[in-house]
């Protein structure tokens, strides 16, 4: 797959045509994967490359600093889940408020048609771009429909409708936001289900205070990549590293018994058959988490003696729910 840091790196033998499609694609979740999975179908079936056009940092954080917005993960997994969907080129377009002001059809004009020339557009039922989002997906039909049929300018709209999945009891329509209050919420299983897979967490694992150590519950302190959506708490993960996968019970919280009123929110993780004397300590790997099951919420213990007890016993519960 080829990735292009906006359109002004695109060489001017990009090709004849392709089918594009739209949007922030934040988690890459089930709804997301069908709007792909229609797109690449559609340029397989017309013989031309199949292009996905993103933005970055995510529209939000610039036009809506105040909402806090976290991307569910980061640059790098978006990468990868779109080159396992087979999609051929992604375009990454820097995104800034000058850049939002752009009217919809100098957007589609320059940023979409004469790039790409298109012969489909693939779009999620509620696209709209351009300032104001005043670009809907009837203006872009009325664009089509201007351009003609059968002459070299001319596109196809192609309008995937909103993804569904049963989820306790009710249809639930897939979304990121859903996604983030489930998250929000401590439900990793639900989120699980509509993202198509785990809520993962990466990062370096950096130097703690090494106290898991002294109590004799050695953890792995992560640097994420991106800030945590997940509800503070103890959880039963997967931890995944030089591939392999271990089994981890995963502290996200402040140390409450250790530090008083601490600001900065800690994610710790305890593989229970990893040796690490035998197969080397962890600092500076690459691990993923990936969220299984919530187990309880942080809190504070009147000692050392009580903290190991619960998390001896958290350990039982959270190997319990990992299969």
């Amino acid at each position: 797959m080829k990735v292009l840091g906006g359109v002004s790196e695109l060489t001017e033998n990009y090709g004849a045509s392709s089918v594009v499609t739209i949007g922030n694609f934040d988690g890459v979740h089930l709804g997301h994967q069908e709007l792909i999975k229609t797109a690449v179908e559609r340029a397989k079936a017309l013989g031309v490359p199949a292009v996905v056009f993103t933005f970055e940092p995510h529209p939000l954080t610039v036009l809506k600093p105040e909402l806090k917005l976290r991307r569910l993960f980061d640059v790098e997994d978006r990468r990868e889940q779109f080159e396992r969907l087979g999609v051929d080129t992604l375009v990454v377009q820097p995104f800034s408020r000058d850049f939002s002001q752009q009217a919809p059809e100098v957007f589609l004009r320059d940023f979409v048609l004469k790039p790409f020339q298109p012969k489909a557009i693939v779009v999620g039922y509620d696209f709209s771009f351009g300032a104001n989002r005043a670009g809907s997906i009837e203006f872009l039909r009325s664009q089509a429909a201007m351009l003609g049929t059968g002459g070299k300018d001319a596109f196809g709209v192609e309008v995937v409708p909103p993804y569904s999945l049963e989820l306790g009891g009710a249809s639930t329509v897939i979304s990121s936001t859903r996604i983030r209050q489930l998250l929000a919420a401590g439900n990793a299983q639900d989120a699980a289900s509509l993202l198509g897979r785990p809520y993962c967490i990466r990062g370096r694992v950096k130097k703690g205070k090494g106290r898991g150590k002294t109590i004799g519950i050695p953890t792995a302190n992560i640097d994420p990549t991106v800030e945590s959506n997940i509800l503070p708490g103890v959880y039963a993960a997967y931890a995944v590293f030089r591939r392999r996968k271990e089994k981890a019970l995963v502290n996200i919280g402040r140390n409450p018994t250790f530090e008083i009123d601490s600001m900065e929110l800690h994610i710790e993780a305890h593989l229970p058959d990893y040796d690490g004397a035998k197969d080397g300590d962890l600092y500076g790997e690459f691990l993923e988490l990936h969220f299984v099951s919530r187990i309880r919420d942080e809190r504070k213990f009147g000692s050392v003696d009580e903290l190991v007890a619960q998390i001896r016993k958290d350990i039982a519960s959270g190997v319990g729910m990992l299969k």
